[in-house]
C-alpha cells in the first residue's frame, strides 16, 4: 500500500546533555515522547510506557521506527523492559535512516519474536543479510557468506513469553554485540562482515504486517569508552 505523502509526522526533540562513561542515561521521561521521532498516530505515551501500536485499518508499511534523537551509538550498553503481541519487534541500534518520511532503518536489531528460536536473535534490518545469528548461538561473521555457529550459548529451559515484561540488555564493543533478555545471553556476535555497522542511530519497531502493540518502558543507555568498554563486554559474555 502506498503511504500518503499528506501524512503528518511529529518530531519532538530536546537538547541531551553530555553522558560521561560512567552514567546511566535515561531515555524516556515516563510522560511523553519528547525526544524521539516517528510516524505520527503510531506512537504514544500511556500509563508511563512508549506504545507502538498498529490496526487493520491502520497498518505499518514498511516496517516504521521510533528513533532516539540524541545522536549516533557506537559502543554502549542499553537496557530496557519491554512487551508484545500480534507481531514481532526489536530495538534497532547502530542503523541508517533509509526512509525520513516513513523513519525505515537499516542496520543492527535485537529482535524480539514470539518464536523462541528468534526471541533475542541478531536480525540485519534491511542490509540483505537477513537472520544473522538466531537465540542461542555464538557466532563470528567473515568477510563472505553467513556467520558461522562457533558454540551454543543461553539456557534453552528459559521460557519468553512475548506479553509479558521482559528486560532487554544490549552491549555493543566495537565489532562485538551481545543480546540478552531477562539476564541471560541469547545472541553474541563477533562481526567481521565488509558491511557491519560500526554507528548510527537508536530505533523501537513497529512491525509491518498483522496488526500488533509493542510497549517500552525503563529505557537505560550509556556510552562505553576503553578498559570500561572492554570490562563490561567481557563480563557480558557467557563463559564457555
Amino acid at each position: 500500500m502506498n503511504i500518503s505523502r499528506s501524512l503528518v509526522f511529529f518530531v519532538c526533540i530536546s537538547v541531551l546533555p553530555v553522558v560521561s562513561a560512567e552514567d546511566l542515561q535515561s531515555l524516556f521521561n515516563g510522560k511523553d515522547l519528547n525526544g524521539w521521532a516517528g510516524r505520527s498516530g503510531f506512537w504514544s505515551v500511556q500509563n508511563g510506557t512508549i506504545v507502538g501500536e498498529t490496526t487493520k485499518e491502520k497498518p505499518a508499511k514498511p516496517n516504521t521506527f521510533l528513533v532516539w534523537q540524541g545522536g549516533d551509538v557506537s559502543d554502549f550498553e542499553l537496557t530496557c523492559k519491554v512487551r508484545f503481541r500480534g507481531n514481532n519487534s526489536g530495538v534497532q541500534y547502530r542503523s541508517e535512516l533509509t526512509d525520513p518520511e516513513n523513519f525505515a532503518l537499516k542496520g543492527y536489531q535485537a529482535d524480539l519474536h514470539p518464536k523462541p528460536e528468534y526471541f533475542g536473535m541478531m536480525y540485519g534490518e534491511k542490509t540483505g543479510r537477513g537472520v544473522i545469528a538466531q537465540r542461542f548461538q555464538r557466532a563470528v561473521a567473515g568477510p563472505k557468506g553467513k556467520a558461522k555457529v562457533i558454540a551454543t550459548i543461553g539456557d534453552p529451559e528459559q521460557n519468553l513469553t512475548d506479553w509479558e515484561w521482559n528486560t532487554l540488555r544490549i552491549v555493543a564493543v566495537g565489532n562485538k554485540l551481545v543480546h540478552q533478555v531477562n539476564g541471560v545471553n541469547t545472541m553474541e556476535l563477533t562481526d567481521n562482515h565488509p558491511e557491519a555497522f560500526s554507528k548510527g542511530v537508536l530505533g523501537l519497531q513497529l512491525h509491518a504486517g498483522a496488526p500488533m502493540r509493542v510497549e517500552f518502558k525503563d529505557i537505560q543507555y550509556r556510552p562505553l569508552r576503553g578498559k570500561e568498554a572492554k570490562a563490561v563486554l567481557k563480563a557480558s559474555t557467557e563463559k564457555p
